[in-house]
């Protein structure tokens, strides 16, 4: 399946879902609306998010559109509601910043062998070239395979150890997935 019929299967399967919840909105309170939400719709947006990266401005618009959309479900507002303050209450990444999100934690773990090895042989320490041009942060870098076409940087291969080398070093270097996840989730907010 494309990448395109990918993103049309998953929005037909999330307006399915939407509209359902939102039939059922003012029986429930707004904690299990949310909780409804998370599983059924972020789920589906989350599911190979990864594989999503560098995906057509349209596709983004597309499903980043049905992520506000929940939002305003949650919080039983209409569609003139902007949805930027209602995703930063829920704490949910717009979709673009979800799927670098999951590409960086894909490379934390795969750093720190918490990944199949089939993955972990695709992300390669950097080693400069000159030892005297060694600087500090080197060992925590990623070297970015050269690739011959533009579909070639969207791949994890490229893609992942582009994300992570751009990552502030004190966030490349914590010791713990948790506070990994935590110190990105903080940092990706503010591009939003």
């Amino acid at each position: 399946m494309s990448m395109t019929g990918h993103v049309k299967h998953t929005a037909k399967s999330i307006n399915f879902h939407l509209r359902n919840i939102y039939r059922i909105r003012r029986y429930i309170t707004v904690d299990s609306c949310h909780k409804l939400v998370r599983s059924l719709i972020l789920s589906r947006l989350d599911y190979s998010n990864a594989m999503m990266y560098g995906i057509t401005s349209k596709d983004l618009k597309k499903l980043q559109s049905l992520q506000n959309r929940a939002a305003r479900i949650v919080f039983r507002l209409d569609r003139r509601h902007s949805s930027a303050p209602l995703l930063r209450e829920l704490h949910w990444l717009p979709l673009e910043s979800r799927i670098v999100f999951k590409l960086m934690l894909l490379a934390y773990k795969g750093i720190h062998g918490l990944l199949p090895s089939y993955l972990t042989e695709y992300l390669i320490p950097y080693v400069p070239s000159r030892e005297n041009l060694r600087s500090g942060d080197d060992k925590l870098r990623l070297a970015i395979p050269r690739t011959k076409r533009t579909l070639g940087d969207k791949a994890f291969t490229a893609a992942a150890p582009r994300l992570w080398n751009s990552l502030p070093i004190h966030i490349r270097q914590l010791p713990s997935i948790h506070r990994f996840k935590k110190s990105l989730k903080t940092h990706l907010f503010p591009t939003c």
